[in-house]
């Protein structure tokens, strides 16, 4: 079978890839994104924060996306049922759209742009190169035949990485064992299309309620791994006496729980020695994951998805300089995401403690992904 040839071959096309496709499409580089599903994926946060949307507005994204969007400007959090602080997001706060109607609108631009998508195509073999060309992604080979050879391979592949693993990059991953996540797509109650309300106990559960369009909402529910056996499988009955004990603003909510289905979530953080290797570079979940507390994920993945256009634009094909640019701008990305994993660690670790959390939330990180002194 023949070898396809491109600028940039990018492996997933989740929002990571998806809009790090576009970007370098509109710039007229030839793009073929690989992804090993029959279309974009569906599992992902719902969550703009004003990081990502500044990002979008940059490259005037920013009313295509929010134009069906949820635009909300406070959080509310609760401990053992009580209010204890609020959350407020300023200049139009954040957007709440679903994941996959977000990456499917990113898709459906990409495509007036001259990108190309593989779908239904897994990886079975990465070359590598030998001698100068050492750390170099010579040619992908797909289980069905097909070869692509690309001047950049970008891994946005998720935690499980295949172009990590072929790169040798070292991994650290940090399952957080004392909290098991739920989730459910529910109606909306009017409690929950009023205000976002995140409620947690000192017993160790937390419940996050928000809506995602007119009629529906998102519950997420987090609890001891000893507890989830137990309450699931004595049903929702059991679930709604628990989560009386402490979520008070919501109990309209309540009802909307019964004959839901419930999706377990296994949330971890993810660290990695490095951020790129030669002509390939990690995107997304494949070089950092945080605990979803911090709800800011997706806006520094596009930020760094910006950050590698820009990046691959400037080396124009260029093996060494594209080495060089990658290690002095993008690898510094890692300081920035080592924080923000640090962070969601402090708040899961301690919400079960009131005054431990409020020690812990950082509104600069958690409205805008960055200190004042980054800002400035």
């Amino acid at each position: 079978m023949a070898t396809t040839s491109c600028d940039v071959a990018i492996v997933g096309a989740g929002l990571g890839g998806c809009f790090l496709a576009l970007l370098l499409g509109r710039r007229g580089r030839h793009v073929v994104v690989i992804e090993q599903g029959a279309s974009v994926p569906s599992a992902g946060a719902d969550f703009l924060k004003p990081p990502g949307l500044r990002v979008l507005a940059r490259h005037g994204l920013a009313d295509l996306v929010g134009r069906h969007g949820l635009r909300r400007d406070t959080i509310r959090y609760y401990h053992d049922g009580d209010p204890i602080q609020e959350c407020r997001f300023p200049d139009g706060g954040f957007v709440i759209r679903p994941y996959r109607e977000l990456v499917e609108l990113i898709y459906t631009s990409c495509g007036m742009e001259g990108v190309e998508f593989w779908f239904d195509a897994s990886i079975a073999d990465i070359a590598m190169g030998d001698g100068e060309a050492d750390g170099q992604v010579e040619e992908l080979t797909l289980s069905d035949g097909r070869r692509l050879k690309a001047g950049v391979v970008i891994g946005a592949d998720g935690t499980k990485s295949a172009i990590r693993q072929a790169l040798g990059i070292e991994q650290r991953t940090m399952p957080y064992e004392r909290l098991l996540m739920r989730v459910a797509t529910v109606p909306l109650s009017a409690s929950i299309a009023r205000l976002n309300r995140l409620y947690f106990s000192s017993d160790g559960w937390l419940t996050y309620l928000y809506p995602i369009n007119r009629d529906q909402a998102r519950v997420f529910v987090g609890l001891p791994p000893e507890d989830d056996r137990e309450v699931f499988q004595d049903g929702i009955p059991t679930l709604i006496d628990e989560l009386k004990k402490f979520v008070t603003d919501s109990s309209d909510a309540f009802n909307s729980l019964q004959g839901a289905t419930w999706q377990r979530i296994k949330v971890s953080s993810l660290r990695v020695e490095a951020y790129h290797k030669g002509n390939a570079a990690l995107l997304g979940s494949a070089a950092f994951a945080c605990h979803p507390m911090t709800g800011m994920g997706m806006s520094y993945t596009m930020h760094d998805a910006e950050i590698l256009a820009d990046v691959i634009c400037a080396a124009d094909g260029d093996p060494g300089l594209l080495d060089r640019l990658l290690q002095a701008r993008y690898e510094p990305r890692k300081d920035v995401h080592r924080q923000l994993i640090d962070y969601g660690d402090a708040l899961a670790s301690s919400f079960r403690d009131r005054a431990a959390y409020l020690a812990a939330f950082r509104p600069d990180l958690h409205v805008y992904g960055e200190t004042a002194a980054e800002r400035t």
